[in-house]
């Protein structure tokens, strides 16, 4: 089937740069015109203790879940400065999706875990451990916790450590209102924080939200913008497909 068309399109990108390359070009080569409005940035924790007692003791647990590629470039990245070195992976790497278990396995480990269903409902189904269990998830700061309440509820011991924060991108909250401004067609989503920390106050103006999956599109309902599409899939030609359906016939 034909890929259907964003040639005249201006269709804005709302996370960070440095994670938009995959998205942008499958939107340009449907012709789109790409504006990178990065609405956060991610950083380091507060404070690395958590997650560098976590580290020095990482024989201990049974599993690791990642939830994001961030976390997973985060603590290799802090692993190299606390270990000095790359331990044995524990026994299973669970992947919150294949994008994250891509991550991981720049690194040089593999995870055996990775669900259809690439949401924490998803992860918390498919990552199935003995009652007693533990399993380390190292996430954002203020992360969701459908996936530790639903480990805990199997009787699994979790551990949940901090590896970094998202924090509000001012620059990039001022380049989405001038896109706006100028007519923009679509604003894209990648994740619940660029709609609920990045743009509080998010008005569209007749742009199309697409987000990039189901808790995404909660995060964008709560802040009354109902998506005009979501992704079937959390990854690049998915999001683009998206865009292109729900622009499909607009003016």
């Amino acid at each position: 089937m034909r890929a259907l068309s964003l040639s005249g399109r201006s269709v804005v990108v709302t996370r960070p740069r440095a994670k938009s390359g995959a998205v942008a070009a499958a939107l340009a080569r449907r012709g789109a015109r790409v504006i990178y409005a990065p609405l956060i940035r991610i950083v380091r924790p507060r404070s690395w203790r958590s997650l560098d007692a976590a580290l020095k003791n990482l024989h201990h647990y049974d599993a690791v879940a990642f939830t994001s590629a961030n976390s997973v470039d985060f603590l290799f990245s802090r692993m190299k400065k606390v270990l000095k070195r790359k331990p044995v992976s524990p026994r299973i790497l669970a992947a919150v999706g294949r994008a994250t278990a891509g991550a991981v396995a720049a690194h040089g480990w593999r995870c055996s875990v990775i669900p259809e269903d690439a949401r924490a409902a998803g992860l918390a189904r498919a990552l199935r451990v003995p009652r007693g269990s533990r399993v380390l998830i190292p996430r954002a700061e203020r992360g969701l916790d459908r996936l530790p309440k639903s480990l805990r509820a199997a009787g699994v011991r979790v551990t949940v450590v901090p590896a970094y924060r998202t924090i509000p991108d001012k620059k990039g909250l001022l380049t989405l209102h001038h896109a706006l401004a100028l007519g923009a067609d679509a604003v894209c989503f990648a994740s619940g924080s660029a709609a609920v920390l990045g743009a509080p106050d998010l008005k569209l103006s007749g742009a199309a939200a697409i987000a990039i999956g189901p808790t995404t599109a909660a995060a964008l309902r709560a802040r009354g913008v109902p998506p005009a599409a979501i992704a079937k899939r959390p990854d690049p030609e998915s999001f683009a497909r998206a865009v292109a359906r729900a622009l499909r016939g607009r003016p």
